[in-house]
């Protein structure tokens, strides 16, 4: 059997990019850290971190920690279950789930979603935000126990359940539609409109001028804002256009502050919760909750 304290300190010194962040942490020394690293890859028979700047765990590596992540979970319920009036009444590092999600499911709906179980269990939450067709590999790494991806998957091990749609619809102000567009919109005018992109994985923009228009990824300018919030400002600064989710810029719509550039065109995008297959009352717990939450604010 793994030895716990070992498989802690591999995953921290993952999560924190350091040997003295991990030293920290475990009120250890750096030495400390670094023998029982060596120790588990000698029981492993593999090496399993990279230890390049910055850290990078390896193909085994990932491995070992979603098995650490997954034996933590149910060594927490197991407490749990021992002291059920203990747990609900401190909060611990050593009580934290990992999830992957996108950054527009972040900033709408999600948090409101999971608050109940937060607040409950006492849950630290690590979330790791990506695009939303990008976070499906964190949980093929193992660095979260579930994730909110926009890819279908039958990935070995896990469940996956199709929470809803996001419509998107191509926003900006009015005034930057009346310089740049006609009425009504021509397919040109896409080439010389600047669009607003969250960063190069942002693929909506491109899919949307692919899908109605037919214009190519490459063939319009656009600005890279890695920030929701830098986003939206851009488009209501009116130094853009882009693809929004509705639930996100309804009151912006409502208030004409910003307009949907064509109406009756739009993405889209389905969202599935993909989540280890674990006997675990609490992943049971956040699935449940998920897909009733997301019933209701997502498009069915």
């Amino acid at each position: 059997m793994l030895d716990l304290k070992q498989l802690q300190a591999f995953a921290f010194v993952v999560e924190e990019q350091s040997f003295d962040k991990a030293a920290a942490l475990l009120h250890v020394s750096q030495s400390a850290v670094s023998q029982r690293i060596k120790a588990l890859e000698g029981q492993v028979g593999q090496a399993l971190l990279i230890r390049s700047t910055p850290l990078r765990p390896t193909e085994a590596g990932l491995k070992v920690l979603g098995y650490f992540q997954q034996m933590h979970l149910l060594q927490h319920e197991l407490l749990a279950d021992i002291d059920p009036e203990g747990s609900k009444t401190r909060y611990s590092n050593q009580n934290k789930v990992r999830i992957a999600l996108n950054s527009d499911s972040l900033d709408t709906w999600f948090l409101k979603a999971v608050t109940p179980i937060i607040r409950s269990h006492h849950l630290l939450v690590d979330l790791k935000v990506d695009d939303q067709e990008a976070t499906l590999e964190l949980l093929k790494n193992g660095e979260v126990i579930g994730c909110i991806s926009s890819v279908t998957s039958n990935l070995q091990g896990c469940q996956s359940i199709l929470l809803g749609h996001m419509a998107y619809y191509p926003v900006c102000t009015p005034a930057f539609k009346e310089h740049y567009f006609s009425d009504p919109v021509d397919v040109d005018e896409f080439r010389y409109a600047p669009a607003v992109e969250f960063n190069y994985k942002d693929q909506l923009q491109s899919r949307y001028l692919k899908q109605f228009w037919g214009i190519e990824a490459g063939q319009y300018p656009s600005h890279e804002i890695p920030s929701s919030k830098g986003f939206l400002n851009f488009l209501t600064l009116g130094l853009g256009w882009g693809m929004a989710p509705d639930i996100q810029v309804e009151d912006l719509l409502r208030q004409e502050k910003l307009i949907k550039l064509t109406p009756d065109q739009h993405l889209k995008i389905p969202l599935y919760w993909h989540v280890w297959n674990l006997k675990s009352k609490l992943i049971k717990e956040i699935t449940h909750t998920l897909a009733e939450y997301a019933h209701k604010v997502l498009h069915q």
